[in-house]
C-alpha cells in the first residue's frame, strides 16, 4: 500500500526525514531547481527520481508544484510513546486538512511533542494534511486513538494537566500558569470540544475578543495563540544562562 506526498517542502521534508518508505519521486520535466535538493536528498537516499511531461501531472487533481512522492503510509505512533513527553496536543475531531496541516506546523516550530487524534470522523495524515504542515509531520509524533476521552484519561494517569480549549466559558490563557506536563485539547471545526472530552478536562480556556461581529477564531489560530503562550512561559520558567 501506498500514499501520495507532494508539493516541494512537504516531499523534501519526507525525504530529509527518512522515517517512511519512499519508493519514487516524480518531478515535471523542467521543472527542478539549479542544485534541486529533492534530487539531492532522494539520491542520498538512493531513491528513484522520474521526470515527467506535464501531460503526466494534469491526472492529479491536487496542487503538487510538479513534485510527487509515492512514499509508504505515515508512520503513527502509539499513545504509550507519547506518556513520556511533558507538552502533548490532543485534536478533537477535525475534519479540514488545511486547519490539521497549519496547527501541526504551528506544534512542531513551537515545541509540542506530540499529537493525538482520533481514528474516526475526523482528518487522518493525507497528502494534503502533509503540504499544508510544508513537511512538519513527518517529524512529529502522531497517535491515532479510538476513543479521546479514553486518552485523555489514560494521559491524567500519567500527571498531565489538561487544558481544553473553547470559545467561551473558559479562563483566558494569559492568566494560567501552566505546569510542567501540559496536554491542551482543541475541538473540531463548528462544533468545538465534544461533551465528554470536555468534562474529562481539568481546565476550560477561552482566548479573549476584541470585536464580537464573528463568532470564534479560526482553530488553527486559536491553537496557535494558546501555544504560544505555553511556550513563553517555559521560556521565562527556564534558567537564565550566565
Amino acid at each position: 500500500m501506498s500514499e501520495q506526498v507532494y508539493g516541494r517542502h512537504a516531499v523534501l521534508h519526507l525525504l530529509q526525514a527518512g522515517r517512511r518508505a519512499v519508493h519514487e519521486v516524480f518531478l515535471l520535466h523542467g521543472g527542478e531547481q539549479p542544485d534541486d535538493p529533492i534530487v539531492a536528498a532522494a539520491e542520498r537516499r538512493k531513491i528513484k527520481v522520474s521526470k515527467k511531461e506535464r501531460s503526466f501531472f494534469t491526472k492529479f487533481d491536487f496542487s503538487h508544484q510538479g513534485v510527487i512522492a509515492e512514499t509508504s503510509p505515515y508512520p503513527y505512533s502509539q499513545l504509550d510513546e507519547l506518556a513520556a513527553s511533558r507538552w502533548l496536543l490532543i485534536l478533537d475531531g477535525l475534519q479540514d486538512p488545511q486547519n490539521l496541516g497549519a496547527i501541526c506546523r504551528s506544534a512542531l516550530l513551537i515545541g509540542v511533542e506530540g499529537v493525538v487524534i482520533p481514528e474516526n470522523r475526523a482528518c487522518p495524515v493525507t497528502g494534503a494534511v502533509c503540504k499544508a504542515a510544508a513537511g512538519a509531520v513527518e517529524y512529529l509524533k502522531i497517535a491515532q486513538v479510538s476513543s479521546i476521552a479514553q486518552a485523555v484519561n489514560y494521559l491524567k494517569k500519567h500527571q498531565f494537566w489538561i487544558y481544553g480549549a473553547d470559545s467561551e466559558g473558559g479562563r483566558p490563557p494569559f492568566e494560567e500558569q501552566f505546569p510542567e506536563k501540559v496536554v491542551l485539547v482543541v475541538g473540531g471545526e463548528g462544533r468545538g470540544l465534544g461533551r465528554l472530552v470536555r468534562e474529562r478536562c481539568d481546565l476550560i480556556l477561552t482566548l479573549p475578543m476584541a470585536r464580537t461581529e464573528i463568532s470564534s477564531y479560526n482553530a488553527s489560530a486559536a491553537t496557535a495563540m494558546v501555544l504560544a503562550e505555553i511556550l513563553r512561559q517555559k521560556i521565562c520558567r527556564a534558567p537564565k544562562t550566565p
